[in-house]
């Protein structure tokens, strides 16, 4: 079973998280009849995310849950030991690395197990992506910090052509503006030669703040080195982290000891019917679907 992070804890570690002030949040999250029941710990992690400001909290929070609900390619059937989700377990590597940066920055790590497209699956990657996110969340409680490394060695333009550009798009916009992450830093490492194919897939969808914060590295990467210790990385970009197979080992045991857990997460949707106004839905999250409809890498 999870042991929840303390939330008390949170107040101490964190000067600038007031207790008065998420439980303020907190309050209004039960006037509002659409929103499933939040508990202290996740009202904190809103607020932290949102440097305290009460107005982010409550928007942050509003889009969690209701991409959440109108996301089912992402958020529904979120059962580790489900087929899909081996499936993507044994394909693509996604995990915690054990160290944080100096900075108390959390970093996530993603490549390639299988570089065969036939068992690539982006959805079902940011599935396993997000089921990490909130165990980590629910486990740790609040950072400084979220960084995300994409290791891209073994990628092919397959992997490219069957990556959807609308699930880009909503992945993104869920990344920006639903999650309770600081994010501080977006790299890709082990450049292959088409990286402005990968990174015209996803620079349309990016905020300016994060365009600023991506970073591709090349070769020996040593250049990522500037942003992260070489002691908090995997061998696989140059680290002294050990192994990226121990470290996702260890995350796999993770994910998998927790099935009641992400259970219990899927739960947590919006009631468009009692949401004050007008109900959402995928449209109004992210637009016209049919604008984006495919990839041109000739």
């Amino acid at each position: 079973m999870l042991k929840y992070a303390d939330v008390e804890d949170q107040y101490k570690c964190n000067s600038s998280l007031k207790k008065a002030d998420v439980l303020s949040l907190l309050e209004w999250t039960c006037m509002q009849p659409h929103l499933p029941k939040l508990s202290e710990l996740e009202a904190a992690l809103f607020l932290h995310s949102c440097y305290g400001s009460n107005q982010a909290a409550k928007e942050c929070i509003d889009n969690h849950y209701t991409c959440r609900t109108h996301c089912p390619e992402f958020f529904a059937n979120c059962n580790p030991e489900s087929r899909e989700i081996q499936a993507i377990l044994d394909a693509v590597s996604i995990c915690v690395l054990p160290k944080t940066t100096p900075k108390n920055e959390i970093i996530f790590y993603a490549r390639l197990n299988n570089t065969n497209p036939d068992f690539y699956n982006f959805n079902a990657a940011i599935k396993v992506f997000d089921m990490i996110a909130s165990l980590q969340l629910h486990e740790f409680g609040c950072y400084d910090g979220h960084v995300i490394i994409v290791d891209v060695e073994g990628t092919t333009l397959m992997h490219i052509l069957k990556t959807g550009v609308i699930s880009v798009k909503k992945y993104l916009y869920y990344l920006q503006d639903a999650l309770p992450f600081r994010l501080k830093g977006f790299h890709y490492v082990n450049g292959v030669s088409f990286m402005d194919k990968i990174l015209g897939l996803v620079k349309p969808f990016m905020k300016k703040e994060l365009q600023e914060q991506l970073y591709v590295h090349y070769g020996s990467n040593e250049t990522i080195f500037k942003h992260i210790p070489k002691d908090c990385l995997p061998k696989e970009c140059g680290g002294d982290g050990g192994p990226l197979a121990d470290i996702f080992a260890n995350q796999r045991k993770r994910l998998e000891s927790n099935t009641a857990f992400f259970s219990s997460e899927e739960k947590k949707r919006v009631d468009e019917s009692q949401r004050p106004g007008k109900p959402k839905n995928a449209g109004d999250l992210f637009g016209v679907e049919g604008t984006f409809k495919k990839l041109d890498i000739d």
